[in-house]
């Protein structure tokens, strides 16, 4: 695995355990927590100076888009849902 796909893994799984943290809060927000937002951005930073494949790239890049939109619990989780298979996928 190269450095900057496990910078990203690394960046993923600090979102994952963001989306964990608020969907047991049970927090609605209109907009992402200042936290996952933060790693969001990270996450972009990285999948445009990263030498991963275009298809991993489009498919961070639809998820990071869908991290920035506005999220609920019932969000959280299919969100948390589309990052366990994103990392199965990075990881194969």
């Amino acid at each position: 695995m190269s450095a900057n796909l496990d910078a990203i893994i690394e960046i993923l799984n600090g979102i994952k355990d963001e989306l964990t943290n608020l969907i047991s809060l049970g927090k609605n927000t209109e907009k992402t927590d200042s936290r996952l937002s933060s790693q969001t951005t990270n996450l972009n930073k990285a999948i445009h100076t990263s030498e991963i494949s275009e298809k991993d790239k489009t498919m961070l890049e639809k998820f990071a888009l869908t991290l920035q939109e506005g999220t609920t619990v019932k969000s959280l989780r299919y969100e948390k849902q589309d990052l366990e298979r994103i990392l199965a996928n990075l990881n194969d």
